[in-house]
C-alpha cells in the first residue's frame, strides 16, 4: 500500500505518516473502501503479539477471516491501477 502510494502519488506522500493517514490516503486513491475497518485489522494484528485470552484470540481470528475478503479487493484495486 505504502509503495503504491509513493510510486503513484509522490515519493514522500507516505513517508513517516501514521497508519490511519496511510489508510486514508489509500481510501482517497480508491485502493480500499473503509479506513476504520482497516484500522481494526491493524489493531487485531497488534493484539496477536500477546494473546493469552481465548476470547481475544477468537476476536482476532474473526477479524483475520474478514480481512481476507478486503485484502482480495485491495489486490484487485492494485492490479487494476498498475500498468
Amino acid at each position: 500500500m505504502k509503495r503504491w502510494l509513493e510510486t503513484n502519488l509522490s515519493p514522500m506522500v507516505a513517508d513517516g505518516v501514521a497508519r490511519r493517514e496511510l489508510f486514508r490516503l489509500a481510501a482517497e486513491s480508491r485502493l480500499i473502501e473503509d479506513v476504520e475497518q482497516w484500522m481494526r485489522y491493524h489493531e487485531a494484528r497488534n493484539q496477536t503479539e500477546h494473546i493469552y485470552d481465548p476470547a481475544i484470540a477468537q476476536d482476532v481470528y474473526d477479524t483475520a477471516y474478514r480481512f481476507s475478503g478486503d485484502a482480495a479487493k485491495f489486490l484487485q484495486a492494485l492490479e487494476a491501477r498498475n500498468d
